[in-house]
């Protein structure tokens, strides 16, 4: 299964800050270093884990971003990045695997 680049990187986001021996902020180049990622790419999908409320975004000269402290499931990046998932879809035959895919995202935990 090819999952969508936008999860992927979100994914990788947010261990890649979870992994971070510091709290402070660090600056998007920086990630985008890490991780091999084009910053412009990168911040795009920085910006929609921000609005969602998974990462905190601060601008200015010491500003970056980190991770909130919460906890963090893949159904949570899957909703920001791909759209919430239809448990009750126009064709019934998809509900019991729609529903089935949205319980073992919310299992899997990143962060707590």
């Amino acid at each position: 299964m090819k999952l969508n680049m936008d999860f992927t990187m979100a994914v990788e986001i947010i261990q890649f800050l979870r992994d971070r021996k510091s709290d402070d902020y660090i600056e998007a180049e920086q990630v985008a270093k890490g991780l091999n990622y084009s910053l412009g790419y990168l911040q795009k999908t920085m910006q929609a884990l921000s609005k969602h409320g998974i990462i905190d975004s601060k601008r200015g000269r010491i500003g970056g971003t980190r991770l909130r402290k919460r906890k963090i499931t893949l159904l949570d990046i899957w909703n920001v990045t791909c759209g919430e998932i239809v448990t009750d879809p126009a064709v019934p035959a998809l509900k019991k695997p729609l529903m089935a895919f949205a319980d073992a995202l919310s299992k899997v935990v990143i962060t707590k």
